[in-house]
C-alpha cells in the first residue's frame, strides 16, 4: 500500500478529487486530499493563502501521513498545486517517495509562474485562464467565471460533472503566482519526479507542460488523452497512472 497526498489547483478544493479517491482506495492505497488554506471549505485560512502558508499546511499533512504509514508518501500536485508540491518537497524530501505533477506547474528553479509565462511567450499560447479569470481591483484575488469553467477546465467531462465542479469554484489568492518555490539539489532535487500530461488541456497548455519537463526533467512522463481535469474526465486512467507510479517506487502493484 502507498499513501497519496493530493494537492488541488487554483480555484478548486479537496472536492475535485471525489472520483479519484475511491479508485485509489479500491486498488489498496490510502489517499488524503486536504484543502489549501483559503480554498474549498477552508475559508478561515485566507490569511495563509500564499506559497509559504500552502507549503506549511501540506507539509504538516505529509509529516502526519508518513509517520502514520511508517514510510514516505507520494505527493501529487494538480495545476497550481504543482508549485506547492515542489515547495513541500524542498522541506520534506526524506518523507516523500515521489512527486507526481498532474497537468502541474513544474516551475524551473528560481522562476515564478509569472516569469515562466514571460519566458514561454515564444510558444504563442493563448492562455485561456489568464483570458477569462477576473482579478480584484487590488490585485490580490481572482475568480473564474462559471460560464468559462466548462470549456476551459472540464470540456472532456460529463456535462453534469462539469456543472457540479464549476459551481464549486472559489476565489484564488494571487500571491502564489508571483512566488518562486525555493528549490535546491539537497531538498527538491532528491525526490523522484513523474509527470502526467493532458494532451487536450486547455488551461495549462501541453506546450507549457512539455517545456517545463524539458527544463526540469522527470523520471517518467505519462500522457493522457484528457482535459485539464482528469480526476473527473478520466479518473480510472489517472488512478491507473498513480498505481503505476507506486509500483515504480516499489510501493504497490502495477496497474492492470
Amino acid at each position: 500500500m502507498s499513501t497519496f497526498v493530493l494537492v488541488h489547483g487554483s480555484f478548486h478544493g479537496a472536492w475535485c478529487w471525489r472520483d479519484l479517491l475511491p479508485r485509489l482506495q479500491a486498488a489498496g492505497h490510502r489517499a488524503v486530499a486536504p484543502d489549501l488554506p483559503g480554498s474549498g471549505d477552508d475559508a478561515a485560512g485566507r490569511d495563509r493563502a500564499h506559497l509559504a502558508g500552502y507549503a506549511d499546511a501540506i507539509a504538516a499533512v505529509v509529516r502526519s501521513e508518513a509517520d502514520r504509514a511508517g514510510a514516505p508518501v507520494v505527493l501529487v500536485g494538480h495545476s497550481m498545486g504543482g508549485i506547492v508540491a515542489s515547495a513541500v518537497a524542498e522541506r520534506e524530501a526524506a518523507r516523500l517517495a515521489g512527486l507526481v505533477y498532474v497537468n502541474g506547474l513544474l516551475l524551473p528553479r528560481g522562476q515564478t509562474l509569472q516569469s515562466f509565462l514571460a519566458a514561454a511567450a515564444h510558444l504563442q499560447v493563448e492562455d485561456l485562464v489568464l483570458k477569462h479569470m477576473e482579478v480584484s481591483a487590488d490585485g490580490t484575488r481572482a475568480t473564474f467565471p462559471v460560464e468559462a469553467a466548462a470549456p476551459v477546465f472540464y470540456h472532456r467531462c460529463a456535462p453534469a460533472d462539469a456543472a457540479w465542479a464549476a459551481s464549486r469554484l472559489t476565489a484564488q489568492a494571487t500571491a502564489v503566482y508571483a512566488e518562486p518555490p525555493p528549490l535546491t539539489d539537497d531538498g527538491f532535487g532528491r525526490v523522484r519526479r513523474f509527470y502526467v500530461e493532458g494532451r487536450d488541456d486547455r488551461a495549462v497548455s501541453p506546450a507549457y507542460q512539455r517545456l517545463m519537463v524539458q527544463r526540469t526533467p522527470c523520471e517518467h512522463v505519462y500522457s493522457l488523452d484528457a482535459d485539464h481535469s482528469p480526476f473527473l474526465s478520466a479518473p480510472q486512467a489517472l488512478a491507473d497512472v498513480l498505481c503505476d507510479v507506486a509500483a515504480r517506487l516499489g510501493a504497490g502493484p502495477a496497474a492492470a
